[in-house]
């Protein structure tokens, strides 16, 4: 969700009039305002706000004091922070991905997974030649990138390939609604039929200097690739997809095919 940060700004500062006074510190004056702002409904879940240099721009507050009371707001679960991406309102906003299929993360409770955040950076028509024009065996294929921020912990670079003449959606929505849409589950209103196969590839790889800057990590960073070959029906090739996984302590969870429900089979 996304406003003015200006506006939210000047929102923040007129609460502040409000909260700072004497003996109370700036940093609980900021939280205490935050979490008015969340509680009244002004600012909705998935709302995305300033960074600490644009607070500090703005506020008579000092940096570390913006800090504190932004670590406190997440150990109280008001905000959220993705890596990557931004801090948000906690919540439930629209843009939390529906059943992932392939960036299950296993949370803390061992029975559920993190939640997954995608949003589009980019999309256009690939080269002619790579693994994903091998697999797909289309005149064209069509590259969709997107960050996709699990949790409030870390993000993944995502590259997703698809023939445009098939898969029409992919190339003809526009991009806000397409950042919605759980790709599995458009593929199958698009082909009618569930994803079945997968074959996936996972290997060490030192990531470029823009997959490092995107997903909000060192530049040389080294982390996973897992490279994607799905398909549906009886073996036709339906998406390539690459995940560019940065170093983390979560287990992923791999699925053995389009249909496998994860931890919610059990």
């Amino acid at each position: 969700m996304e406003q003015d940060q200006a506006s939210i700004g000047a929102d923040l500062q007129r609460r502040l009039d409000h909260y700072v006074r004497p003996g109370i510190p700036k940093y609980m004056a900021m939280r205490d305002a935050i979490a008015h702002a969340v509680a009244d409904g002004s600012w909705l879940p998935g709302l995305r706000l300033p960074t600490e240099l644009e607070w500090a721009a703005t506020l008579p507050l000092s940096i570390g004091t913006i800090q504190r009371a932004l670590r406190m707001l997440v150990d109280e679960g008001i905000i959220v922070r993705q890596q990557g991406n931004g801090t948000f309102v906690a919540g439930q906003p629209d843009e939390s991905m529906h059943a992932p299929l392939h960036c299950r993360f296993i949370d803390d409770s061992g029975t559920g997974y993190l939640p997954v955040y995608p949003k589009i950076m980019d999309r256009y028509d690939a080269q002619a030649a790579g693994p994903w024009a091998d697999h797909l065996r289309c005149a064209r294929s069509l590259c969709i990138e997107r960050v996709l921020a699990i949790g409030d912990e870390f993000s993944v670079f995502s590259r997703f390939y698809a023939d445009p003449q098939r898969l029409s959606a992919f190339h003809n929505l526009p991009l806000k609604k397409l950042a919605n849409e759980n790709f599995k589950e458009l593929i199958m209103r698009e082909t009618a039929q569930a994803i079945g196969r997968m074959d996936q590839y996972l290997s060490t790889r030192k990531f470029d200097a823009a997959i490092c800057k995107a997903i909000g990590v060192r530049a040389g960073t080294t982390g996973q690739r897992l490279d994607i070959r799905a398909f549906v029906g009886k073996g036709s090739p339906v998406y390539y997809q690459e995940l560019f996984i940065p170093p983390n302590e979560r287990v992923l969870h791999l699925a053995r095919d389009g249909r496998d429900r994860g931890l919610a089979e059990g």
